[in-house]
């Protein structure tokens, strides 16, 4: 009597939608376990475990070669043992089906918990809530409204914080932008960075010459995507395909667009611009990431607080002291200092301005 071919999950439902005899099934989006074991098979053991794998479980090969290639290459070993990690039985290290039972499943997941979001910054006012909710759409073919403008423009406005979520950063004009956004004005800019992406960011401030010194009101940081743990223990981080700018907490720019020259002159791209609650999510998301990063230039530490509404902000965009007492520029009242390279206005201009802006971010050294 011949025994019946086991069929992986994608190989099943790519004979079934092939065949013109079989019913529509119900949407299943729980996980494959087949794709699973293949893929902590490709981690530990290379391309040959992977098709080992794939043939035993009777799964159809789901990676392309250039995500296998990544897979392998950003392969790190554990730096605590595998029964710490998601709560997983501790096994001997197989290469196939037979040593990695799919008896118990083993999630794929980022490591260790959910880094703790700044709730200082839950409870606090949201400017971009006072404003009304909108969503615009810009396309590269768009003469009248150039992508890359749009961006360096939205730098050149903004007045008192910058937030970036950025993949690739290359672009030496927008870079320029943003120095003298925090260099001239006062704004305080955080870029979170692509891991993969640190490389060409760094390489193009050398080109430039550019240094800590330079970065002075600036946070260059570096976070990754999910991370994936095999049960071996091995793993792999993924990356950071978000991308969006906050522009002093008040509307948000999010698409395609990279910073670099080959997307604001040649490659096509999709831009939204976010105002009112719509910001609020981008809001979190940044909050999440910036939790799990890590420095890279400029200020190492700069500390993310509750805002501090002020009676009055000038209007160029720098905090500026209420008192001149000493102790106002204590770390009890941190938004009484002044940031990096501003200068107080006389008071008598301060009484005068009457634009209230509330303040997320407070530079800090550690």
């Amino acid at each position: 009597m011949s025994r019946s071919r086991h069929l992986g999950k994608i190989r099943k439902r790519l004979e079934d939608v092939k065949s013109q005899w079989v019913r529509p099934a119900r949407a299943d989006f729980s996980d494959n376990e087949s794709a699973r074991l293949a893929t902590d098979a490709l981690l530990d053991g290379g391309p040959e475990a992977y098709w080992r794998v794939l043939s035993q479980e009777g799964e159809v090969d789901f990676l392309s070669s250039v995500e296998a290639q990544y897979i392998q290459a950003q392969a790190w070993e554990r730096p605590c043992p595998p029964d710490t990690l998601g709560g997983a039985e501790t096994g001997p290290k197989g290469l196939d089906s037979s040593s990695l039972q799919s008896g118990t499943y083993f999630p794929v997941a980022s490591e260790g918990s959910e880094p703790a979001l700044l709730h200082s910054w839950a409870s606090a006012e949201k400017p971009y809530l006072k404003d009304k909710s909108s969503a615009t759409v810009y396309f590269q073919t768009d003469k009248h409204n150039n992508i890359r403008d749009l961006v360096r423009r939205c730098i050149t406005r903004t007045s008192q914080v910058l937030v970036i979520l950025m993949d690739v950063f290359t672009d030496v004009e927008i870079f320029c932008d943003i120095l003298e956004a925090a260099n001239k004005r006062g704004v305080f800019v955080c870029v979170l960075l692509d891991q993969g992406g640190v490389k060409l960011f760094q390489e193009m401030c050398d080109k430039i010459q550019i240094s800590d010194s330079h970065l002075k009101n600036i946070s260059i940081r570096s976070v990754e995507g999910e991370v994936y743990c095999a049960k071996s223990g091995r793993k792999f981080a993924g990356q950071i395909r978000e991308k969006f700018i906050i522009s002093d907490w008040r509307f948000v720019l999010s698409g395609s667009y990279s910073f670099t020259w080959l997307c604001g002159h040649v490659h096509r791209n999709i831009l939204s611009k976010f105002t009112g609650q719509a910001v609020e999510p981008f809001d979190e998301e940044f909050r999440h990431l910036y939790a799990s990063s890590k420095p890279v230039m400029g200020l190492k530490s700069p500390r993310l607080v509750a805002p501090v509404p002020t009676g009055a902000a000038p209007a160029n965009g720098r905090l500026s002291s209420s008192s001149g007492s000493a102790s106002d520029r204590t770390s009890s009242n941190p938004f009484s200092g002044l940031s990096a390279g501003s200068h107080p206005l006389p008071e008598s201009k301060q009484n005068k301005t009457k634009t209230k802006q509330t303040l997320w971010f407070l530079v800090a050294f550690s």
